[in-house]
This record gives structure tokens, sequence and C-alpha cells, in this order.
């Protein structure tokens, strides 16, 4: 249910015009998937790589392709092992959060803090899915968890998890809906919370602990 009705309301099925709302093209958000530009050749990074490419994906996660038990068993985690978290696991939470997914706007972004993942230095990275790539994003000061638990209102499990998915919102993207910017504004939280959904689901379905 709550997939046709994202569907019937898609920004992007909007802005293509898909039923009763036409777009001009110069109102239609970016494509999905679309993101910031990584740093320009030479711009400081915090010493990381411009880009990760992710390990190339197996396959999908098979779970998600029956939901329901995962519902029933999904359980927020805010105790973690102290291990790393593998860089291919991490790909395949991120894809399972994005894909497949047609309606998906421009509107949502994920960034990545990596603070302990295999193949991955500590850091924030913005997650493109079309480049299935991790896109180095500059910040001021070293990223550590210290840091991200003061920006997470001090709650442990911020601090403690070996990486933490942030999705933000791009103004621009859901104020170009052509039905106005309270739709796309609505529209926008919806979709975030889909990502949401899609990823602690992900987590049950490869045993991979998280909370929101």
């Amino acid at each position: 249910m709550t997939d046709a009705v994202h569907r019937a309301t898609s920004l992007r099925a909007a802005a293509s015009g898909a039923g009763s709302v036409r777009a001009s093209p110069t109102d239609r958000p970016p494509p999905a998937g679309a993101d910031w530009p990584p740093p320009a050749a030479g711009s400081p990074a915090m010493g990381r790589a411009a880009a990760v490419a992710l390990p190339a994906a197996s396959g999908p996660v098979p779970a998600l392709a029956d939901p329901l038990p995962l519902i029933a068993a999904r359980r927020s985690v805010r105790r973690y092992r102290p291990q790393a978290l593998p860089l291919p696991v991490l790909g395949q939470l991120l894809r399972a959060m994005t894909t497949p997914a047609p309606q998906w706007s421009a509107a949502v972004r994920a960034s990545v803090v990596a603070h302990a993942v295999d193949g991955l230095p500590a850091g924030a990275w913005a997650w493109v899915p079309v480049a299935d790539a991790l896109h180095a994003r500059p910040a001021a000061g070293a990223p550590g968890r210290r840091r991200s638990r003061a920006a997470g209102l001090d709650q442990d499990a911020i601090g403690d998890a070996a990486a933490v998915v942030v999705l933000t919102l791009d103004r621009g993207a859901f104020a170009a809906d052509p039905a106005g910017a309270a739709r796309g504004w609505r529209h926008a939280f919806l979709e975030s919370g889909l990502w949401g959904e899609r990823l602690y689901l992900a987590g049950q379905a490869l045993g991979v602990g998280c909370a929101p």
C-alpha cells in the first residue's frame, strides 16, 4: 500500500508528466541519484581518495523478496560489537536502500560517516547510487566517534556504530515539484522514510544491527 501511494505521488512521475500534472523541462528535478559533485582534483578531503568504488554486488539481498518475516523480526540494536563493518556489506545495505526504485526522486541524499569500515577510511562520504561509489566529503577537523556522538545529541549508538547513514533533503529538488513545494516537502519526507525502512530491513536480513 505504501509503495502504491508513493508511486502515485512520485516527484519523478509528476516531473515526467505522468498523471494530471505536467511539468515544464525547467521544473524537472535532476535524475535520481544525481548528487553533489565529488571534490575537485587537488581539493582537501581529509587526505582521502576522492571516491571509493563499492565492491561488485553478487546480487540483491535474497531475504528482501519476502519482507514480512523481516518486519516481524526486526529490532533496534544500540549496542554493537567492536569489529569493523566489511565494505561489501555496507555496499549491500546502501544498494538495498535505494534499489530497485524507479520512483525515487533526487530530493533525498544519503551520506555515510565511517568509523570502522574495512576498506574505507574514516570520515564523511556521499553515496552516489548512479556511480555505485562513495565520494569523499570535505569536513572541518578530524573525523571521529566523539564528533559523531556530539552531533547525534550525545547518543552512544551514534558514536559506537561502525558506520552512520545520514539522510538529508535537497531543498531545490523538492521545491521543483510541479505540484508545488509544499507537496514536494511532504513527499521528500515520505521518501526518506521509505529509504530508512529499507535500510533497517536489509540490516536484519544481513545480520547487521542498526537503530534509527
